[in-house]
């Protein structure tokens, strides 16, 4: 029962809205999701027998099962998906942004450093309480979207492919990692700039700049994979890869410029063949890699985590006047 006395209950009882509006909706939308997970899984069972392989979804009968199967069990979660790529900024605009500065700005601080708690003891329960909601939240919509992704990706394939903004975004530990760090910069933000409206909107600009700073460098987190084949025809071995870069080369392995007058050309292979070219090369993140790539990101984000979690305990002990 000390647990939920003193300073911990009273930052408990500040954040109750928003406790129980998060995990009503973060059970609602795992629930949501299981029930779609299932109903996947006895299509896939049913629907689409004989057509789960990469072989077969070129036949017409497969082609349409497999189409139908997208927009009944797909489609229809697009949009929550879409929604749930938000949920990393939302936690960090409305949990972090408000944290410390809604209390410093209006003085009340003082209040709870004049008794007998410490700024360590402060701080930290102020901060225990927005992030286990966070890990909370986060982790069990993400823990729900893995399962039914696990359950779509195997018949979609390329037709859903894991390294787009939907799904890699909302599943696995890197969404919950991400949520984190924005939920931190939103709390760092609070502390240095005292006002909540200013440390709301500045939260957003720097959580925005820094999802599209991790997208842009995900790519460099883990090994590439480079393939060569003597094979100039269309292929669908990368097809459910993350295609970085591809060219042609020649038969001394050599790569050169693509050649736009060879697709104008009636021969296309023929004209190939008359500059030299004998077959393609390609740099890709296979399917395999999404949990490396998953892991490397979740690390990069947590140690910036932590490096903000400092900033803010120094801030907290010699800045807090």
């Amino acid at each position: 029962m000390r647990l939920v006395r003193g300073v911990t209950w009273l930052v408990v009882r500040q954040h109750r809205t928003a406790i129980w509006a998060l995990l009503t909706g973060a059970v609602l939308l795992a629930g949501y999701f299981l029930i779609g997970r299932y109903g996947a899984a006895d299509a896939v069972t049913q629907q689409l027998a004989g057509c789960t392989s990469p072989a077969t979804e070129h036949s017409r009968q497969c082609s349409d099962a497999l189409i139908a199967f997208q927009q009944e069990h797909q489609y229809p979660l697009r949009q929550p998906l879409q929604a749930l790529a938000l949920l990393p900024l939302v936690l960090g605009l409305f949990l972090g942004g408000p944290l410390f500065a809604s209390e410093v700005e209006s003085g009340t601080y003082r209040t709870a450093l004049s008794q007998s708690v410490t700024r360590t003891r402060w701080f930290l329960v102020k901060l225990a309480v927005p992030v286990t909601l966070t890990v909370l939240v986060s982790g069990l919509v993400t823990a729900s979207v893995t399962w039914w992704w696990h359950e779509v990706a195997g018949p979609l394939g390329s037709r859903f492919p894991w390294h787009g903004w939907i799904p890699y975004d909302v599943m696995g530990p890197a969404a919950v990692a991400k949520a984190l760090l924005m939920l931190m910069a939103g709390a760092t933000l609070s502390l240095v700039l005292r006002r909540t409206v200013a440390a709301m909107g500045a939260t957003l600009a720097l959580g925005a700049g820094l999802l599209l700073a991790l997208e842009r460098v995900r790519s460099s987190l883990w090994p590439t994979v480079i393939t060569q084949r003597q094979d100039t025809k269309a292929s669908d071995e990368l097809a459910d890869s993350w295609l970085l870069g591809d060219g042609l080369v020649t038969s001394s392995g050599q790569r050169v410029a693509d050649l736009p007058q060879c697709m104008r050309a009636e021969d296309f292979q023929q004209c190939l063949a008359q500059h030299g070219i004998t077959g393609q090369w390609a740099e890709h993140h296979p399917r395999s890699h999404l949990w490396p790539l998953q892991w490397m990101e979740s690390g990069l984000c947590l140690a910036l985590v932590a490096l903000l979690g400092l900033i803010c305990f120094w801030w907290t002990r010699h800045r807090l006047t």
